[in-house]
């Protein structure tokens, strides 16, 4: 073989030696990729595919239902024919809810004739107590005599930080019980970041522990170990002499 030759087999085998590891390294990030939590699979010591272990995602065998206490409950709008309407759950996992909740909530007469119904969202905030306030509902004229509330789908469940039990009401003051009451309500802030969008639902007791009255505002933010005055209104006098006052915390997702 002339040197020309064996100079031209030299540069053919060459080529050929790149073209092989190129394939090579194709194959190799096409058939071993990296495991992750969207994969698809059943790997890196998840319990179930794309969930539990390292994932964020929970399986089913992971948590508990979330449980509803009591409700819907309703309470009038001043002489018109708006209610408002608040269902009162707790979610008994530790560190652990969802962002998005699918749940049906019908409201019946007393002959039993559907008045409204609505497929509505939430959050489940983890190892909390939390309310689905659902207000100024038109029923035209008509009275409620039965709700019903329930959880329906299958919501992602997630690893998350209970962020409500660091907010706490540390002042509450009721006033003009007979006439247009008012609740003024200080919050604190306990931790060392400031908190936003809390939603704030205040729930009124009678001295027979029936919820009589509740109402909803929103905070923008309490600055980290700050305060922030809120206060709740009501157009006509309670049924029933007030003895215990909650208020319900929730920091709504961005």
């Amino acid at each position: 073989m002339s040197w020309a030759q064996r100079r031209k087999t030299t540069y053919i085998v060459s080529i050929l030696f790149i073209l092989l590891i190129i394939f090579a390294v194709i194959l190799f990030s096409k058939f071993n990729k990296v495991p992750t939590c969207t994969d698809g699979k059943q790997n890196q010591s998840e319990l179930g595919i794309d969930c539990g272990g390292p994932c964020s995602n929970l399986c089913r065998a992971q948590f508990t239902d979330p449980v509803i206490i009591w409700g819907p409950r309703w309470s009038k709008v001043s002489s018109s024919e708006m209610y408002n309407f608040l269902t009162y759950i707790q979610n008994p996992n530790i560190g652990e809810g969802a962002y998005n909740a699918t749940y049906n909530f019908k409201v019946y007469d007393k002959e039993n004739i559907l008045l409204y119904q609505k497929t509505g969202i939430t959050y489940l905030p983890p190892n909390n107590n939390f309310v689905v306030f659902e207000d100024n509902i038109s029923l035209n004229d008509k009275v409620p005599a039965r709700t019903e509330f329930k959880f329906v789908g299958n919501p992602v469940w997630q690893k998350i930080e209970n962020r409500e039990l660091d907010i706490t009401a540390i002042s509450k003051s009721l006033v003009n019980e007979d006439t247009k009451p008012k609740l003024f309500v200080t919050m604190k802030n306990s931790t060392l970041l400031p908190v936003y969008d809390i939603e704030e639902v205040a729930i009124l007791y009678d001295v027979n522990g029936n919820a009589v009255a509740f109402s909803k505002t929103k905070i923008d933010s309490i600055e980290a170990d700050g305060t922030a005055d809120i206060v709740f209104t009501w157009p006509q006098q309670f049924s029933g002499k007030i003895v215990r006052i909650d208020i319900v915390s929730k920091v709504l997702p961005n």
